[in-house]
């Protein structure tokens, strides 16, 4: 009998492109750590996705593939860890990969430090081919990942362990749609020790062409509300999140996100060699919100051989 500690990896899907998918689910079946379940959930897929799943789950005897109507990603989520049967509970998304030592390291780290409920790591941004782009290096140590979480999020989602028990009391709010894991990620700092591994055991997929413009503005706000609800909570004050959402609906506000978002896209874009293409986006950032960050993105973009 396996005395080692069982992880659940758990894997939402929906619609994901095939040849990802198999990569992501290979990733996690190449693991040193062995000692695991792969939780899959059909969150509504079509047919040819539905086919591609089922041909996965024969794959192996560790996967279990579970199926419902659409319900967004962060019921999803809820649903997968409900089903959860390990010890610690491991993120992985449809379209990225985890290196083969990811778990192993997770779950050494986490036995060695029993005082940590969340683990991330650094990872590799890749293209669509899997080409490296850049290597994102992540603060560890948990004070330093509690300060600078009330700004931003320290943490690649995909690549995060947390000990299961975590979830008795706290589980990914439902009412968020988007920045879901960044409220979940304050509210755990808030109560318990938080790291990070700074090794790049995780590799996330960028691809500038298929970001959905809506949904990435829509992303950005609602970081912004999840920061402001955290600041309150700091307070002692429980605002609704309407109200804080009416409270950060004026066009300073919006000329933020509208910078941030042309920041990020100018970002992935010049990552992706399209450097004629960022530039414009940085520029745009300038234009639509001034500050020494816009400034600071374009002169650096306009230098041979930088990497922004």
């Amino acid at each position: 009998m396996n005395s080692r500690p069982l992880v659940s990896v758990i894997m939402p899907v929906c619609n994901d492109r095939r040849e990802y998918l198999d990569l992501a689910v290979e990733s996690i079946l190449r693991q040193t750590y062995d000692n695991f379940e792969l939780l899959i959930m059909d969150d509504g897929s079509g047919p040819e996705t539905a086919a591609a799943l089922d041909a996965v789950a024969r794959r192996d005897g560790r996967i279990r593939l579970l199926r419902q109507e659409n319900a967004g990603l962060t019921k999803t989520l809820n649903r997968l860890i409900h089903q959860a049967q390990g010890t610690f509970i491991a993120r992985q998304d449809a379209d990225d990969l985890s290196e083969p030592d990811r778990l192993e390291r997770q779950v050494s780290f986490l036995t060695c430090h029993p005082e940590v409920m969340l683990l991330g790591t650094g990872c590799l941004l890749i293209d669509e081919a899997g080409k490296i782009l850049l290597h994102h290096q992540v603060k560890t140590r948990p004070n330093t990942l509690r300060r600078l979480l009330r700004r931003t999020n320290q943490f690649v989602h995909g690549s995060v362990m947390f000990r299961s028990d975590i979830f008795d009391k706290s589980m990914y709010n439902e009412e968020y749609r988007y920045a879901q894991d960044y409220e979940f990620f304050l509210r755990i700092s808030e109560r318990h020790v938080i790291a990070n591994l700074n090794l790049p055991l995780y590799r996330y997929r960028i691809n500038p062409a298929s970001i959905s413009v809506a949904k990435s503005r829509e992303q950005i706000f609602m970081g912004m509300v999840v920061r402001e609800m955290a600041r309150r909570r700091r307070q002692g004050e429980l605002i609704p999140q309407e109200r804080i959402i009416h409270d950060l609906n004026t066009p300073r506000h919006r000329r933020r996100v509208e910078r941030t978002f042309y920041l990020t896209q100018g970002r992935n874009l010049f990552l992706a060699g399209e450097k004629a293409e960022a530039r414009r986006m940085f520029w745009r950032a300038l234009a639509v919100c001034p500050s020494l960050r816009c400034l600071w993105h374009l002169l650096y973009s306009l230098m041979p051989g930088r990497q922004v």
